[in-house]
């Protein structure tokens, strides 16, 4: 009988038989030596292989990609208006999120060197001593396997070129959003109780999946890097080339706030179990963030559960559900739109935002022109009080002041910019070339500087549209995975497509000329903004 070792070499090890599926279905190379089977794959899908599952469903599986695809063109496809933006959107975004998947379980990688192993059988089988022999012997016919590397896959990277291509298009497609002035109230395929009926399951299974998972390493590290913070305490943890990273002072804050109920609690040695929980609480904030704006903004709570089951039902959601990074940045800018009437709370959130993804630095001046000149000394004044509690947290975790600069350096992770690097494909993707970098880093500053210098409207479905527009080109010559970031701006991106009429919403100090206007009798007119005469859909 063949015997199999279900164990990576490099000690990381897989749960469970059915990933064995994964692996048969895919061409890697399979060396057999003294009666044990040693499956090499890449280690991108060696990494990708702690959260593909979902109760025993292989996320990248092109059965369940069809299958969840076909659900929700059902409930959200407008069949009665073929030729519409809705529409449109919505298959570039299930386009979208498939290609990413696709491309980030395929996507080129130098070939590892990986052994599987049944820990059952090993019990059972009398011959297991003659298991661990034999790796010794493995690993010699993996250096002469394995001297070439394998050529990228095709359908990696042409996954890869799919999704930065409908970026791109959703990117035209967000600049001339403020021509698209008709915005008619297209109802969904599912009433509002079949809506809230699909929310609640699609919730506690991807919520239970995070717990079911073991958390990612870099989770791990924020949570020990909160721990650090209130023990005052210096921790730098490793990164995975050798170098020494700063977990995010954001995500930092909120393990180090979790880390204490928990010791209040009496508990203690739970790192993953915080890190578990700090992932669900930020989809938790997004998605309350997402039926806040569709009750308080949309005027339909069903327009809110609507937004909420599309970004739980999406192929890249479940993907990445369990990584805190691609999670909170996209919380705490849906709940700065939904603030953002009040310039203070506002420019918290975007602060926040700032700590944990650089790229939301570049809003800031979009955020400022939508405010004006009063509303922006508010926003700008708790924009520095963030600064501030990021500064001091550095400070509590810094040795010295040598410590306390490498990490501002780290933290804004300046090497990650280098766009003049050599001309060789990124890692774990096959189409970050430097020259496509480069280009799509000019667009985005032309871009910025178009947006933030020319006038334009001061409304809320500008300001929408726009920096969703600045996110989609940021993470795209983003160098560690380009295109693969889509939770940053999916929660934004969803608001741009069910918002009705947005151009009544403006920031709480108007301009000078909607502030003075008054009616023929003499009485000033209704603010702007206020929905009791505000047309949302036409």
């Amino acid at each position: 009988m063949r015997r199999c070792r279900w164990e990576f070499l490099a000690g990381s090890k897989l749960h469970g038989r059915s990933f064995f599926g994964a692996l048969c279905g895919k061409k890697y190379n399979v060396i057999r030596g003294d009666g044990v089977e040693y499956c090499f794959v890449p280690p991108q899908v060696r990494s990708s292989m702690e959260h593909v599952q979902t109760f025993f469903v292989n996320i990248e599986s092109p059965t369940w990609l069809l299958h969840v695809s076909l659900l929700l063109v059902a409930v959200f496809f407008r069949f009665s208006r073929l030729i519409s933006v809705r529409n449109l959107d919505l298959i570039l975004l299930l386009l979208l999120s498939i290609a990413a998947v696709r491309a980030a379980d395929a996507g080129k990688s130098d070939v590892d060197v990986a052994a599987v192993s049944d820990t059952a059988s090993e019990s059972e089988d009398p011959e297991a001593a003659s298991v661990e022999a034999s790796e010794s012997r493995a690993t010699e016919l993996a250096e002469t396997e394995l001297a070439e590397p394998e050529q990228a896959e095709p359908g990696a990277r042409w996954a890869s070129l799919i999704a930065v291509g409908i970026s791109i298009l959703f990117v035209l497609r967000l600049t001339f959003d403020e021509a698209l002035t008709r915005r008619p109230r297209l109802e969904q395929n599912l009433n509002q109780a079949g809506l809230t009926f699909l929310f609640l399951p699609a919730f506690s299974i991807l919520m239970a999946g995070v717990f079911l998972k073991e958390p990612p390493g870099r989770n791990l590290e924020v949570v020990k890097s909160g721990a650090a913070l209130l023990d005052r305490q210096e921790t730098t943890p490793p990164g995975a080339d050798g170098k020494q990273v700063t977990p995010p002072p954001t995500e930092t804050l909120f393990a180090a706030a979790a880390t204490k109920v928990t010791e209040l609690s009496g508990r203690t040695a739970i790192e993953g179990w915080i890190a578990r929980v700090l992932v669900v609480l930020a989809h938790t904030a997004l998605i309350l963030g997402l039926l806040y704006i569709g009750r308080k903004h949309f005027c339909s709570t069903q327009l809110g559960v609507s937004m909420s089951c599309l970004y739980l039902l999406l192929p890249c959601t479940a993907y990445n559900a369990h990584e805190l990074s691609h999670v909170v940045p996209g919380a705490c800018l849906t709940w700065a739109f939904a603030m953002y009437r009040k310039p203070a709370v506002a420019g918290v959130l975007l602060g926040l935002a700032c700590g944990t993804l650089f790229f939301a630095v570049f809003l800031l001046p979009l955020w400022a022109v939508f405010y004006g000149k009063k509303g922006s000394l508010k926003f700008g004044s708790s924009l520095l009080g963030v600064a501030a509690v990021v500064l001091i947290t550095f400070a509590l975790t810094s040795e010295n002041a040598d410590s306390f600069v490498s990490k501002l350096v780290m933290t804004a992770n300046w090497t990650a910019y280098r766009l003049f690097n050599a001309a060789e494909p990124l890692p774990d993707n096959a189409i970050g070339h430097v020259f496509l970098r480069i280009t799509l880093a000019a667009f985005f500053f032309v871009m910025l500087v178009a947006m933030t210098v020319i006038p334009r409207k001061r409304n809320l479905e500008n300001l929408l549209a726009n920096s969703t527009a600045l996110i989609v080109v940021a993470q795209l010559w983003y160098p560690d995975d380009v295109g693969a970031y889509i939770l940053w701006y999916l929660p934004l991106l969803l608001l741009v497509m069910f918002r009705p009429r947005l151009d009544r919403f403006v920031p709480p100090e108007p301009p000078a000329s909607q502030a003075s206007a008054r009616r023929p009798d003499g009485k000033a007119t209704q603010p702007a903004g206020s929905l009791s005469r505000v047309t949302l859909y036409n």
